[in-house]
């Protein structure tokens, strides 16, 4: 590979390569550069076959998530592990915990995140701070389009509300109408 490659051909070039570390080769509680959908670092589970990862999603706090060894096969495998980086120095919960405790998911999550930055899957490339910007911008286009959609739609009223207005009124209410009649309907 070239090493002047973008973050996005070396995540192409990934998808097809064969070159990463076997399912037999993963050692428990390591953590490994990855080539996955939602973090480049990853501490290997083997009761889960799969990489405990710090995601962010739909929100700016990370949580953790497991992702699939590539060898587990369609559609579930999606991380290719690159390289062993360090045994994990956090205590890991019980295996079929769904991480429920919020100290612990903190910790493992500032763990994984301080550890991508310190081994990027490419150098210079600021992954962890990229995954964070992209939440953000999902977020404010998000709010974006709630406030566009509530220029023409008049404000939002609840899907209970809607069910007692149309027994009220029927479904051919106008939507400008909708706020009145349920205001209405609440007092009585």
């Amino acid at each position: 590979m070239d090493s002047k490659i973008s973050p996005s051909d070396w995540y192409l070039h990934m998808r097809n390569s064969t070159d990463y570390l076997g399912i037999e080769q993963m050692q428990a509680g390591m953590a490994y550069s990855i080539w996955a959908r939602q973090a480049y670092v990853g501490i290997w589970i083997p009761e889960k076959q799969g990489f405990l990862l710090s995601r962010y999603k739909l929100r700016t706090t990370p949580y953790l998530f497991v992702e699939y060894h590539w060898d587990t096969g369609e559609p579930h495998g999606t991380a290719k592990p690159l390289r062993a980086l360090e045994i994990c120095p956090l205590a890991l919960l019980p295996p079929g915990s769904s991480f429920p405790d919020k100290e612990q998911n903190d910790l493992l999550c500032a763990w994984l995140d301080a550890l991508e930055e310190r081994h990027p899957p490419l150098p210079g490339w600021d992954s962890v701070g990229e995954r964070r910007r992209s939440v953000v911008q999902w977020l404010t286009r998000q709010k974006e389009n709630r406030e566009r959609a509530a220029k023409f739609v008049g404000p939002v009223i609840p899907v209970h509300k809607w069910e007692q207005i149309f027994k009220f009124v029927g479904p051919e209410i106008p939507v400008h109408m909708g706020e009145q009649i349920a205001d209405s309907l609440e007092r009585g």
